[in-house]
């Protein structure tokens, strides 16, 4: 059975016989508590998209993790990857060498441009990144020594063709007639990949990891790019790759990721979808005092029946209770409200992709993502409620303050 309090709560809720006044506070509370969480659910919801969206782009154009050896070079590579990929969670790995360069067109006069240059094992490459799935005219197994896969807006800015040729002169120096000189190599342009990611398209170059061994003058990978079997599992994985490399007294093995490199930018996001959060939760706060206003008229309306309730036995805190029941129910109803608007809103938007944004503004996110997680919607439906209780307080030990022959006589 419903408590007493809880019944006397509702109809007075429920009546038709209150003020007009009171009954447009009520709806002005109700909607302000209701606009106020339909504003943070789609706040958090957009925050939590454009970070998975940027996390997973990130991660599909790269490989999950990085490992290096402090010394330079893997000793080992051969037997480092086998290590690497017998640790449980690993799903794919593949050596790898790095090099900053320049490049440039034989016979054109024009200023180098600065490329980094990633060597990679053709066999191998494909399982750890999605990059490759753009390259075309051939797949990335057929990359041959002596040539190179370019970005689609480096190749058109210099308007290279698959089959023309470039030179890439890298930072490590030889010496030459004329002293020290940066190391040349000519390549072929065997393909172009598009990632949509302007930092890969503009500045990355592939190249076949035999080119840069023979480069450094040497048969091991400088790292070993592994991915592990979804974005969650990183950390785990990461430990146990580690863990097997470093056992048996072989130390000096390290790992990093893009989470790590890139950690100012997903700790400022985390930071932006906090503080947009608690801008917009002073809507409801706002909602409170209309919460206030309400009850504080319902006393004052209800003072004889308060009155007479008091005088037939009921407790100072049950009437107490009453109108925090009040309280919470005006701001159950406005969260219900909220949270029916937003959470529809937000799944189908992201389903269906329905606002999309320009490709000169971000030009790997086609479309504002909206992702829901069950702590935050519980959060935003918690909030409100502790609110509105928080608000009823005030009126409600007014009520139970009244002294019911002031009251009756009164009336």
């Amino acid at each position: 059975m419903r408590s007493f309090e809880a019944y006397v709560a509702n109809r007075y809720l429920t009546t038709r016989k209150k003020g007009a006044f009171v009954r447009v506070m009520v709806r002005f509370a109700r909607w302000g508590i209701a606009l106020g969480v339909f504003a943070m659910v789609i706040t958090l919801a957009l925050m939590n998209g454009f970070r998975e969206e940027i996390q997973a782009n990130l991660f599909s154009a790269t490989a999950h993790f990085s490992v290096f050896h402090l010394a330079g070079d893997i000793p080992d590579t051969a037997a480092a990857l086998k290590i690497i990929r017998g640790a449980k969670g690993v799903q794919a790995a593949s050596p790898m060498r790095f090099e900053k360069g320049l490049l440039r067109l034989p016979g054109v006069d024009g200023p180098p441009e600065a490329v980094a240059v990633k060597a990679v094992d053709p066999a191998s490459a494909h399982a750890t990144s999605s990059i490759f799935d753009s390259v075309k005219p051939i797949r990335i197994e057929q990359l041959q020594e002596g040539e190179i896969v370019l970005g689609r807006e480096l190749a058109d800015r210099l308007r290279l063709r698959v089959g023309d040729t470039v030179a890439i002169a890298t930072l490590r120096l030889q010496l030459g007639l004329s002293g020290l000189q940066p190391k040349l190599q000519a390549f072929k342009v065997a393909g172009i990949f598009q990632s949509h990611i302007s930092e890969y398209d503009t500045n990355w170059v592939f190249v076949h990891l035999l080119d840069a061994e023979r480069l450094a003058r040497t048969d091991q990978a400088e790292m070993i790019e592994v991915r592990a079997t979804n974005i969650d599992a990183i950390g785990e994985v990461k430990a146990a790759v580690l863990a097997a490399l470093n056992r048996d007294g072989r130390g000096g093995f390290m790992a990093t990721d893009l989470r790590e490199t890139n950690k100012p930018l997903f700790a400022a996001l985390k930071v932006e979808k906090w503080i947009f959060t608690a801008i917009l939760s002073l809507i409801v706060l706002v909602a409170a005092f209309n919460i206030v206003a309400s009850l504080v008229l319902f006393v004052t309306e209800k003072r004889r029946d308060l009155g007479v309730l008091l005088s037939l036995g009921a407790t100072p805190r049950q009437i107490q209770h009453l109108f925090e029941w009040q309280g919470l129910r005006i701001g159950a109803v406005g969260t219900l409200w909220g949270l029916g608007l937003s959470v529809p809103f937000c799944l189908v938007a992201d389903r269906y992709k329905l606002i999309k944004l320009p490709s000169a503004v971000y030009d790997f996110i086609t479309y504002i993502p909206f992702r829901l997680h069950v702590s935050d919607l519980l959060l935003v439906t918690v909030f409100p409620l502790l609110v509105a209780w928080w608000a009823s307080r005030y009126p409600a030990k007014r009520a139970a303050a009244l002294d019911p022959v002031d009251a009756l006589r009164a009336e």
